[in-house]
């Protein structure tokens, strides 16, 4: 598995889902994603990185994101960006707590759904994220970087052949694994909180695997 392949197989849903999200995950109360939508999410976060932060590729890239769609489309997009994702250290930080965060280069998040912009002031130094990806291209502009990440580590297995899978109140780094292996599958991923199971189960008619 490559982070360019499951970019490219996001690309190719177009309109069809690919993320659905309940509760929390979604930052609404019910969130759904095509594969584009997805894709261009990704690719804007891969073009800031690689192109106006100029990480250097191979370089650590920390998410500090709770569960939530934007987990994935800044993962997918340090993948793609040549970087080396952890949960755990980076010079790059990418977070929704910025007042908290560590690190050469902090990148805060907004988890409204639809938020284009950090709410309120942040600390200094600290770069507003929505912000910064809104004036990237759609498109992923450089097709290279992505052999020097570790996306390849990120990966589980999924025994269920449903095209709607179902996962229920992950931890950050199954959710990552779970979205690549089911992005790269064709599978649509259904995420929900322990308190939105039943709804996510009975509206989507996914199967759960966890």
């Amino acid at each position: 598995m490559t982070a360019l392949g499951v970019y490219k197989s996001l690309t190719s849903r177009g309109p069809m889902p690919a993320l659905t999200l309940y509760g929390s995950p979604a930052g609404a109360p019910r969130l759904e994603l095509s594969g584009k939508v997805v894709a261009n999410h990704a690719a804007k976060a891969a073009n800031y990185l690689a192109d106006d932060l100029m990480i250097d590729q191979g370089s650590l890239l920390r998410l500090d994101l709770p569960v939530h769609w934007r987990l994935l489309t800044w993962g997918l997009g340090g993948f793609l960006a040549g970087a080396h994702v952890s949960f755990e250290e980076g010079d790059t930080t990418i977070t929704a707590t910025p007042e908290e965060a560590t690190g050469d280069e902090i990148i805060a998040v907004s988890l409204g759904a639809l938020d284009l912009s950090w709410r309120g002031e942040l600390p200094a130094r600290v770069t507003d994220g929505n912000a910064e990806v809104l004036s990237q291209a759609d498109i992923l502009l450089d097709e290279y970087n992505h052999a020097e990440s570790n996306a390849d580590a990120f990966t589980t297995s999924i025994d269920v052949q449903d095209p709607r899978i179902l996962l229920v109140n992950p931890d950050p780094d199954t959710l990552l694994r779970t979205f690549m292996s089911a992005m790269q599958s064709g599978q649509t991923l259904v995420v929900a909180d322990n308190s939105t199971e039943a709804q996510a189960a009975a509206t989507e008619g996914s199967t759960r695997i966890n």
